[in-house]
């Protein structure tokens, strides 16, 4: 607690997700005061034709989904 889930489009290299990782779990422990050693962050890796899928089953449409994309068609991104 708590566990964030970076779902992304295949391209970056580890280096560059594991310094996104560090920052996110150290606004999470600034922000929300929960201690490095309860926080997890992990990268799932998607294909540009899977995106799609990703898109529609966890951010279009949901409540939850706090910052939106600046697009609505995951096969453009217009």
């Amino acid at each position: 607690m708590p566990h964030v889930v970076i779902k992304a489009i295949q391209g970056a290299t580890p280096a560059q997700y594991q310094e996104a990782a560090d920052r996110i779990a150290d606004v999470i422990n600034k922000t929300l005061g929960k201690p490095a050693k309860y926080i997890s962050v992990s990268v799932e890796e998607y294909s540009f034709p899977e995106w799609e899928g990703v898109y529609n089953e966890f951010v279009k449409d949901k409540a939850n989904v706090l910052v939106k994309p600046g697009y609505t068609n995951p096969k453009t991104f217009a």
